[in-house]
């Protein structure tokens, strides 16, 4: 199932959530959708679109003149596509996600022998983290609090431990805080093999999320 349309109200708290925890500037309202400038090596700044607004998007892809400055539209890739020139390049597919705390909460996080988790608050950004025996990070993540909504961002595990359960344990994990704050309910956007682990989890497709960007 696709969805083309997001809702404009959520995705711009997203966007805020994905700001804070990226150290990046807060968004500002663009050519109907919203600017984050990022400012890093790799990305320049992001343009996003909770919907499919054809004329504003086609109309900013052809003024963009460099690599590293991104489009973002809450929509599959085969409708974004058409309103790019040639030389645009789409990134793997995203996937925005909403779930409700509670989904997460129905066991408690299981930790494997032999690996420690830490958790550390700083601002309205919480830290979770599993070590291994040697004291190398194993997994991460963090949630974003935005009074009743919780971002979960950067949820890595480790290529030496994947398939162990550690991205559920970190996810579980962040929702227990979330939960102990309050907030009910959650979002993320999510790569294609994290869409599979997070609907286990209790998650569903809010709408799909394409990149683009100049070639280099």
């Amino acid at each position: 199932m696709t969805r083309v349309n997001a809702d404009p109200a959520l995705i711009a708290r997203w966007a805020e959530a994905w700001a804070i925890s990226r150290g990046a500037a807060m968004p500002v309202a663009h050519d109907g959708g919203l600017y984050i400038h990022v400012g890093q090596p790799d990305q320049i700044g992001r343009y996003i679109f909770a919907s499919l607004d054809r004329e504003p998007i086609r109309e900013l892809a052809a003024r963009i003149d460099r690599p590293l400055l991104y489009l973002k539209v809450c929509a599959p890739a085969g409708l974004v596509r058409p309103l790019l020139l040639p030389d645009w390049e789409i990134a793997t597919p995203g996937y925005m996600m909403t779930a409700p705390v509670a989904a997460m909460l129905d066991r408690p996080p299981a930790l494997p022998e032999g690996l420690t988790a830490c958790v550390a608050r700083s601002g309205p950004v919480t830290f979770a983290t599993i070590t291994g025996s040697a004291g190398g990070e194993a997994a991460r993540g963090r949630i974003i609090a935005l009074d009743d909504l919780v971002v979960f961002d950067r949820i890595r595990t480790a290529d030496t431990y994947q398939r162990r359960g550690l991205a559920s344990t970190i996810m579980r994990t962040l929702a227990a805080e979330a939960a102990r704050l309050g907030i009910r309910d959650a979002m993320l956007c999510a790569t294609p093999p994290g869409r599979a682990l997070y609907e286990s989890l209790g998650w569903s497709l809010h709408s799909d999320y394409t990149t683009a960007s100049l070639a280099s």
